[in-house]
C-alpha cells in the first residue's frame, strides 16, 4: 500500500490524520526503475517487499528512541546512511553539488508544480513573478530577523541569485519604501497561491484553516504547500526528457537546507516558507528532512511496500504524516504543562 502524501495535521485541532493518494502512470514508474538502477550497485542483500533490505530496516529500527520508558518510538532524525536508498540519494547530491547549472530546469514551472497541480489548481502557479523582486523580496524578510538569525554564506554553498540579493541585506534598512511594498505584495500574493493549492488538493482541510487566526493559517499553507511539491517531485509521472527523479529531490533537500540555514529562496513559493522560518524560531528543519526519508520509502527499488511490523509501519507513518505535526506544533504550540517530547 502507498500513500504518497500523507496527512495534514492540527496539533490540539484535529485528531484524525487524512491520507491522501496520487496515481501515476506504470510507464513513469517502468522508466523511473531503469534509472535507479543505474544509478547504485546494489548489494547482496534480502528484501522484504522492495527495495529496503531487513538489515536496513532493522537498522533504521533501532536508531528510534524510547521516550518515558515507554512504548512510543521517536523516530526523529532517523536514517540509515549506509541504505541502498541513502547512497543513491546521496549520489545524486554529490552530482548537483558538483556542477549545479549543469541540473538547471528548462521549464517554466517551479519545482513541483507540474500538470497535476496546474490541473487541480486551474491556472498557472508561481510562474509570473519577476526573479529579481523575489530576492529582493527575501533579502527584506531577511532584514526582519534578528542579527546572525541565518549564517553567512558563500559563493560554495549558495546560489547565484541569492549571492546578488545580499547587498539588499547587508545594509539592512536599505530598501525604498516602494520596494517594501512590493516585497509585502509579493508575499502576500505567494501565501494566496499556497492557499490556492491547499483548497485544491484537500479541501476539507482548508476549511479548517478559515478557522485559524491569519498568520497561524498562512503558516499551515505554507508547509501543505512544501509538502505538496515534495510529493509531486517523487511522485509525478516524468517525461523522458524530465530530469532524473533523485537529482530533483536531492536539489530539492539542498534548497531546504539553505533555506533554513541563510535564508536562501530560489522562486516565489519559498518566500511564505522563509517567512514562518523567521516568524516561528522553534521550527525545526528535521521533520522537512524526515518527510523527504518518507518518500525515499515509496520508491520502486529503493522503498518498501509492505511493512511486516507494526515498528516498521510506525516508522513509515511518522515521516510521511507525523512529521505534519512536528511542523505545525510551532504554529499551534502545546497545551500549559506539555513539552516538545510529550506533545511529540
Amino acid at each position: 500500500m502507498k500513500f504518497p502524501l500523507a496527512a495534514r495535521c492540527y496539533i490540539g485541532l484535529i485528531a484524525i490524520c487524512s491520507i491522501q493518494s496520487n496515481a501515476f502512470s506504470l510507464n513513469s514508474n517502468m522508466r523511473r526503475n531503469n534509472l535507479l538502477k543505474m544509478s547504485i550497485s546494489p548489494l547482496e542483500e534480502t528484501t522484504s517487499q522492495g527495495g529496503r533490505s531487513l538489515d536496513e530496516i532493522a537498522k533504521e529500527l533501532a536508531t528510534g528512541r524510547v521516550l518515558e520508558s515507554g512504548p512510543v518510538v521517536d523516530f526523529e532524525g532517523t536514517k540509515d546512511d549506509t541504505s541502498k536508498a541513502e547512497r543513491a540519494l546521496a549520489a545524486a547530491r554529490k552530482a548537483y553539488l558538483a556542477n549545479p547549472t549543469a541540473h538547471v530546469s528548462t521549464s517554466k514551472r517551479l519545482m513541483g508544480i507540474n500538470d497535476d497541480v496546474v490541473k487541480e489548481v486551474g491556472r498557472e502557479i508561481g510562474n509570473d513573478a519577476d526573479p529579481k523582486m523575489v530576492q529582493i523580496a527575501a533579502a527584506y524578510l531577511r532584514s526582519k530577523a534578528p542579527k546572525g538569525y541565518f549564517a553567512e554564506s558563500t559563493k560554495q554553498n549558495t546560489s547565484a541569485a541569492y549571492l546578488s540579493s545580499l547587498k539588499s541585506d547587508d545594509e539592512n534598512t536599505d530598501f525604498t519604501q516602494q520596494q517594501i511594498e512590493e516585497a509585502s505584495k509579493l508575499l502576500k500574493n505567494a501565501y494566496l497561491e499556497s492557499g490556492e493549492v491547499t483548497e485544491a488538493f484537500a479541501k476539507t482541510f482548508y476549511l479548517g484553516t478559515q478557522l485559524m487566526p491569519e498568520d497561524a493559517r498562512q503558516a499551515i499553507w505554507a508547509v501543505y504547500v512544501w509538502c505538496r511539491r515534495t510529493d509531486e517531485i517523487v511522485d509525478a509521472p516524468r517525461k523522458p526528457t524530465d530530469p532524473d527523479m533523485l537529482q530533483d529531490l536531492s536539489q530539492w533537500e539542498v534548497r531546504l537546507e539553505r533555506l533554513f540555514t541563510h535564508g536562501e529562496v530560489i522562486d516565489v513559493l519559498d518566500l511564505p516558507l522563509l517567512d514562518i522560518r523567521i516568524k516561528y524560531p522553534n521550527l525545526s528543519i528535521q521533520p522537512f528532512l524526515d518527510m523527504i526519508r518518507g518518500m525515499l520509502m515509496d520508491i520502486p527499488d529503493l522503498g518498501q511496500d509492505r511493512y511486516d511490523t507494526w515498528e516498521q509501519l510506525h516508522l513509515y507513518c511518522y515521516r510521511v504524516a507525523g512529521t505534519v505535526g512536528l511542523m505545525s506544533m510551532p504554529v499551534f504550540g502545546t497545551a500549559p504543562g506539555y513539552t516538545y517530547d510529550i506533545a511529540k
